[in-house]
């Protein structure tokens, strides 16, 4: 394992970002093609590991699906491959994701009349035509089970009623999926606690996948922390069905966004603009929290976060994992159940040294606290490959020494 040593700009930020495609979205996409039998439907569907190696497997179909440390990797391939009828398959993945939850997604895929045996390695699945029928989920801590039930519900043999009760986590990539079903031909119906897809069969459309919001966010951080700073972000479009967008919103008091048509252009905002009294409720856009608490750690922004009980389940236990490393920069930091309150300031003291657990959003999240540390090292150079391979390339580009 490599690490990489970050020392911030001897300038304002000046750069163009080319960002890396939304992984949400294209496996999401890639997921429906794989049903059509067309995967070169989904333009461009990016390099970021996680879709990746969705795509991979999605074309050599093998017997074994490792799906390394991506749970929408693991959840999708999962369903898709609880619907290929006479073809067995081992779903597999890193230690780590197969501790993450899995249970409530494959109780409901069984429900549905999938057959999935759980093994040591992972889940041993013989695909079948799936019955279909109804599936209920009460506040699931993760969004993804719904999107890998609804991305297959066209070939259940009844379609599927899903009933969603209680707290709805990541509710916009829901949306997201209904709103690319419907690209593809497929239009779900919207019912007052749930969706209902009837059966149906997808229709091919090509896809083009759209830049990556929850990617944007960590430059938004940046340019947060860097008076003077200009970033354009090649391509980012503010008409997008990606929950992250709220980001523009959330980073406002900082943060000046201009949209031109060709992506969109952050200032930093000399003069800041209040900064909310209330707790920040990030139920619905949970990945915004990484950079968005570093931000407001490397300004002296005291803050209250809510909405936030699916972060101890995600590649590391993110909000244990913030809150030890920014207490080790002089903050305070409180985790308690789904919230997280954050006061006092940075303190520069030497070249700290942050071991990222796996997580690609811990390491996109710390590095711009070079802007403020003067240097930081991270002890894993390839975790961003994840969602951004491109990351370390992007900093030097804007003026940071990446080693």
């Amino acid at each position: 394992m490599s690490s990489v040593l970050i020392s911030k700009p001897q300038a304002p930020l000046k750069a163009t970002v080319h960002l890396p495609r939304s992984k949400s979205a294209a496996n999401r996409a890639l997921i429906i093609a794989a049903l059509l039998g067309d995967l070169d439907l989904v333009h461009d569907p990016g390099e970021g590991d996680d879709t990746r190696i969705l795509l991979q497997h999605l074309r050599q179909r093998g017997a074994t699906m490792h799906c390394g440390a991506g749970a929408t990797t693991f959840r999708f391939l999962l369903a898709w491959a609880c619907c290929q009828e006479g073809e067995e398959r081992l779903i597999t993945g890193t230690e780590r994701l197969l501790e993450r939850p899995h249970d409530d997604l494959v109780n409901a895929l069984r429900t549905l009349g999938a057959d999935i045996t759980a093994v040591p390695e992972g889940y041993r699945v013989k695909g079948c035509k799936l019955r279909g029928g109804e599936v209920h989920f009460d506040s699931p801590i993760s969004s993804q089970y719904l999107s890998a039930l609804l991305l297959i519900a066209p070939a259940m043999e009844q379609g599927l009623s899903m009933r969603w009760t209680g707290t709805r986590l990541s509710e916009p990539y829901v949306h997201m999926t209904l709103k690319i079903m419907s690209h593809f031909g497929v239009y779900p119906f919207m019912e007052l606690d749930g969706v209902r897809v009837p059966p149906a069969q997808y229709r091919p459309a090509p896809y083009a996948v759209p830049a990556d919001w929850s990617g944007a966010a960590f430059w938004y951080e940046a340019v947060a922390l860097s008076p003077g700073a200009e970033v354009f972000l090649q391509g980012l479009d503010d008409e997008t069905l990606q929950g992250d967008r709220h980001a523009r919103q959330l980073f406002a008091p900082w943060v000046d966004t201009r949209f031109d048509g060709e992506g969109a252009h952050l200032t930093h905002r000399a003069v800041p603009g209040p900064w909310p009294a209330e707790a920040i409720e990030l139920r619905h856009y949970p990945d915004l929290f990484q950079p968005l608490v570093c931000a407001c750690a490397g300004r002296g922004q005291e803050a209250h976060f809510t909405g936030l009980d699916n972060l101890r389940v995600k590649e590391t236990d993110r909000l244990a994992a913030v809150a030890n490393a920014l207490g080790a920069l002089g903050c305070r930091a409180v985790a308690e159940d789904g919230t997280f309150h954050l006061s006092g300031r940075i303190i520069a003291l030497g070249t700290p040294f942050f071991d990222p657990h796996g997580d690609h959003r811990m390491a996109l999240a710390l590095a711009p606290l070079a802007l403020v540390l003067g240097a930081l090292t991270i002890s894993d150079l390839d975790v961003v490959n994840k969602s951004y391979p491109g990351f370390w390339d992007d900093l030097r580009i804007a003026g940071f020494t990446v080693k």
